[in-house]
């Protein structure tokens, strides 16, 4: 008598649950082992990491250095001179502080302590662009920012 076979009546008998069981821990277990294997393979390695963190750290410096010409232009004294250039400063800051959020992942992932340097160097750069403050002020605090990057570009 076969495994799937039994008397007729609708009991599961031992020897199925047996062979069901049996069937079930080898799927789980061949399941588990190839999302290993595969999920390994397929994860980036340290040196992968490192030049997208890298990479990312020197596009956002490169994004964020026009801000302060521009607002040495609009804030020369602590108010607002040209309203167009502080905007346009305000703008890169902001979206070179999302550009350096979206790639969290890979920064925290490599330099954690750094990441978090940078960002609250960035929050207090956007603040300063946000009241206005004076150009000096505004100097130093952006280049607290351009170092937090360069470490984190590893330059």
């Amino acid at each position: 008598m076969s495994a799937w076979q039994n008397d007729g009546g609708t009991e599961f008998t031992p020897r199925l649950i047996a062979v069901v069981s049996i069937v079930a821990i080898l799927a789980i277990s061949m399941g588990f082992a190839s999302g290993m294997y595969f999920g390994r393979s397929s994860s980036p390695n340290l040196q992968t990491l490192t030049d997208q963190a890298r990479s990312t750290a020197k596009a956002v410096t490169v994004e964020l250095a026009p801000a302060k010409p521009l607002y040495d232009k609009a804030v020369p004294a602590g108010t607002i001179e040209d309203v167009t250039a502080y905007a346009d400063a305000q703008a890169r800051i902001i979206r070179a502080r999302a550009n350096l959020t979206n790639s969290r992942t890979s920064l925290t992932a490599l330099a954690p302590g750094t990441y978090g340097r940078t960002v609250a160097a960035f929050d207090a750069l956007i603040s300063a662009a946000g009241k206005p403050v004076a150009a000096a002020a505004f100097a130093r605090l952006f280049q607290a920012t351009l170092d937090e990057l360069a470490i984190l570009s590893g330059s």
